[in-house]
């Protein structure tokens, strides 16, 4: 269906290698997610903050692939007589994000710098980027990538 993701029909297995790298990005997340958590509750904030970072790192690059991605993808869906629904599914998925992508870069800028200490606060909003997170994953999994990947 989406033929054009990596130029033409003959490199639509490129795509399925596409989505299940990031399913598999996914996975990393939730279980650094997962760690950072369990340092945090077992009050090791040295190991937290370095699970965080790690996680930073995972989101960060995740999140830059995808936009990359999707924006060349909308820009040739826009430009071609693609399916309705893929454009439509771009453009919800690149307009839907914005915000969430704004507190999670804050976030991370915030607390993987060693002077914020990792306190309630910390704790409570973590918890709510990560349900953001979990979500979105859910979103992308069960909408996006199933379009992409025949």
């Amino acid at each position: 269906m989406f033929e054009f993701l990596f130029g033409g029909n003959k490199d639509l297995s490129q795509n399925s290698k596409k989505v299940k790298r990031w399913q598999a990005e996914h996975k990393a997340l939730a279980n650094t997610a997962l760690s950072v958590v369990k340092n945090y509750e077992e009050n090791d904030m040295k190991k937290a903050r370095k699970q965080l970072e790690k996680l930073q790192d995972i989101a960060l690059a995740h999140l830059m692939d995808e936009d990359n991605t999707f924006f060349k993808l909308f820009d040739k869906a826009k430009d071609t007589k693609t399916d309705q629904e893929i454009v439509d599914s771009i453009k919800k998925f690149r307009t839907s994000f914005i915000d969430i992508k704004s507190t999670i870069f804050y976030f991370f800028i915030k607390y993987t710098n060693p002077k914020h200490e990792l306190d309630a606060v910390f704790k409570e909003k973590l918890d709510g980027i990560i349900n953001a997170l979990i979500k979105r994953m859910e979103f992308e999994e069960n909408n996006l990538y199933k379009l992409i990947d025949n």
